[in-house]
């Protein structure tokens, strides 16, 4: 767990330090619905998710940008029997997935409509990914470095002439890699942007 909170605070300290005339700073709450490989393995909604993003405008109407984010799924699976390797399990499974995606994104913005500005936006890159099942004694992981895009739509509404509310929808997708199944969640996300 800590080796993520010092990877979100790298991420936190980079943004900071790239920060810069014409960009914004964001911090977003972003719960998730885990969909495909990730809600095989723990299905459960998760209210533990964040991200840091620097966007550049290099027009009114588009940016481009980086974001470093983390989401965390578990799930508690009593009495199941599962196989791994030669193993076959019965026991109280407490399932964690910690997903780290860094990405560059490109952000389409729309007419601004008073102190609203919606937009559409992709971020290409790559994202961290553990899967985690502890039973009893037992600790079983796996990890996987993976291709990552996320599509998102979202809103900016700006607060005063420095701050900037946010709030988006967004679709993180990471095709199976090797034997690691294709990660895939939803995020809901609201936030607040510093220009």
């Amino acid at each position: 767990m800590k080796k993520y909170i010092i990877i979100l605070l790298l991420g936190l300290v980079t943004t900071l330090v790239n920060a810069q005339e014409g960009s914004t700073i964001f911090v977003n709450y972003l719960p998730a619905i885990p969909l495909g490989g990730t809600a095989d393995f723990s299905d459960n909604i998760s209210p533990r998710g964040v991200d840091f993003e620097v966007q550049k405008f290099l027009k009114e109407d588009l940016s481009v940008g980086f974001v470093i984010g983390w989401n965390m799924f578990r799930q508690k699976i009593t009495g199941e029997t599962f196989e791994h390797k030669d193993l076959t399990i019965t026991g109280t499974q407490f399932r964690y997935t910690n997903i780290v995606p860094l990405n560059l994104n490109v952000k389409k913005y729309f007419t601004n409509q008073g102190n609203t500005m919606p937009y559409v936006g992709v971020g290409l890159g790559t994202s961290y990914n553990e899967k985690q099942n502890e039973v009893g004694v037992f600790v079983l992981s796996d990890d996987q470095w993976m291709f990552n895009v996320a599509p998102e739509v979202g809103m900016l509404y700006d607060l005063n002439y420095k701050t900037v509310l946010s709030v988006k929808v967004k679709y993180n997708y990471s095709p199976k890699a090797g034997d690691f199944d294709s990660m895939s969640y939803l995020s809901l996300g609201v936030g607040i942007g510093l220009k």
